[in-house]
C-alpha cells in the first residue's frame, strides 16, 4: 500500500477552494491501494498533520480538531518522513499537492518536494510556476506559434493614466486579471473606462502585477 501525503489549504486567497478539492480527493482515494496522510497548511502558514474527520474540511474548521499535530517536511533526501512534534516520524512514498493559487500551486511546494527527492503527483516546479504566471505563459505560447490575446502588464504603483492609455489601445471590452492567481479570483470584465479603476483594485488584492487583456469574441 502506497502512503501519500495530501497537502491542502495554504497561504492563498484560494484557501477555501483547496479545502473543497482536498475533500473530493481524499473522499475518493482507493483505500485498498492508497493510504492518504493529510497535511493541512493554515492561512497563516502553519503545517498540521490532520488524521481527523474529512467532514471538517469543507466547513473550514479542520484545524480546530484535537487530532491536529504540528509537522514539518525536511528537505533531506535520505529519508521520506513527515516529522511530527513530539518526535514521531511518519514515513511515506509520494506527495500530492491539492493546493490552489500562490504558495502551493505556483511551484513553491513543488520545488521543496523536488529538492527533497520526493515523488510528486501532478505538475513539477517549472510547469507549475509558468502556468500560474499568465504573462510568461502567454509569451511562451506565442513563441511556440500558439495564437494568444493581446495584453499589457503593469505593476502596482503604475500611474493610472499609463494603464488607461494601454486599455484604450487594447479596446473595450477587456479583462483585468492578477498575473499570478487562479480560480478566476480578482478577474473582471471591463466594459468601459469607468470600470477600469475598481477592476485594477480587485486584481491587485491578489497579486502585485496585473494583466490587461483583450476580450476574444466568441467566448
Amino acid at each position: 500500500m502506497k502512503r501519500i501525503l495530501v497537502f491542502f489549504g495554504g497561504c492563498s486567497s484560494e484557501y477555501g477552494v483547496s479545502l473543497q478539492s482536498a475533500h473530493a480527493v481524499l473522499t475518493h482515494m482507493n483505500r485498498e491501494t492508497l493510504r492518504p496522510m493529510p497535511v493541512g497548511i493554515t492561512r497563516e502558514g502553519r503545517w498540521l498533520y490532520y488524521p481527523g474527520p474529512l467532514s471538517r474540511l469543507p466547513a473550514g474548521d479542520w484545524q480546530e480538531d484535537p487530532s491536529c499535530v504540528p509537522c514539518v517536511l525536511p528537505p533531506d533526501r535520505g529519508r521520506r518522513a513527515l516529522l511530527l512534534s513530539g518526535g514521531r516520524a511518519l514515513e511515506f512514498d509520494a506527495a500530492f499537492p491539492v493546493l490552489h493559487g500562490k504558495n502551493g500551486e505556483d511551484g513553491t511546494l513543488q520545488g521543496l518536494l523536488e529538492l527533497a527527492g520526493i515523488p510528486l503527483i501532478g505538475c513539477g516546479t517549472l510547469s507549475s510556476a509558468l502556468c500560474m504566471d499568465k504573462d510568461r505563459a502567454h509569451k511562451l505560447a506565442a513563441r511556440a506559434g500558439v495564437p494568444s490575446p493581446r495584453g499589457a502588464v503593469f505593476s502596482a504603483g503604475t500611474p493610472e493614466e499609463e494603464v488607461a492609455a494601454a486599455a484604450e489601445r487594447l479596446g473595450y471590452p477587456l479583462f483585468v486579471k492578477p498575473v499570478r492567481a487562479g480560480s478566476s479570483f480578482g478577474v473582471s470584465r471591463v466594459e468601459g473606462p469607468e470600470g477600469l479603476a475598481p477592476a485594477l483594485e480587485a486584481a491587485l488584492a491578489h497579486d502585485s502585477r496585473v494583466l490587461l487583456e483583450e476580450a476574444v469574441t466568441g467566448f
